[in-house]
């Protein structure tokens, strides 16, 4: 287990419409940097955290030179196209664990696993917010508790955020995560998952 921590701050009053329009409550919140996978040179990024007794809110700011966002639909395997923020979210000592994808557009895709990258069905109720800010882009994405089969405040939870930047249509992206990954990239080894504190 990774011993870095993201702490995520209690608001109770929150939606995913009011986390979208809320800035200046995210610009409060203490923040951790993605980094480029294995050291190499990723555009900056960062994430943060809020969550209330219905929504877990994960809140990312991309600086990108070049949009690219060919998806259309939510769905799709976006992250093999064009720019995707990610979370993986898992309550501590279970198997079960949720990956949510946003991309500049504001689609979504979501994904769930039982045990190591073995598929489950797909949790319902998560949204993404995402649009253009000036250098690169900004995207919301609420996880509902209801889908990752826990209580805020009663379990520990594992959480790892990922980045795929790409700077064409067909080209080959620059992946950035927090924890930071060391060698091959695997975003879906819970030992390198950070653990995420709740806080009121």
């Amino acid at each position: 287990m990774s011993g870095l921590l993201l702490v995520a701050f209690f608001a109770s009053a929150l939606n995913p419409g009011r986390a979208w329009s809320d800035r200046s409550g995210w610009e409060d919140l203490p923040m951790v940097a993605l980094s480029g996978v294995d050291g190499t040179s990723a555009a900056p990024a960062e994430v943060r955290a809020r969550w209330n007794d219905q929504w877990l809110f994960f809140e990312f700011v991309c600086r990108d030179a070049a949009l690219v966002a060919p998806g259309r639909v939510d769905g799709e395997d976006h992250f093999r196209i064009g720019d995707v923020v990610e979370v993986f979210v898992a309550r501590r000592g279970k198997p079960d664990y949720v990956e949510l994808h946003g991309t500049p557009e504001g689609r979504q895709t979501v994904y769930a696993f039982r045990d190591y990258r073995r598929s489950a069905e797909a949790s319902e109720g998560m949204v993404v917010q995402a649009g253009q800010i000036e250098g690169g882009w900004r995207a919301i994405l609420a996880l509902p508790w209801a889908a990752l089969g826990g209580k805020p405040g009663h379990d520990e939870w594992e959480f790892l955020a990922g980045r795929y930047d790409y700077d064409k249509v067909g080209g080959r992206p620059a992946l950035s995560s927090f924890p930071a990954q060391k060698g091959k990239p695997d975003f879906h080894d819970r030992a390198r998952y950070a653990r995420l504190t709740l806080q009121r």
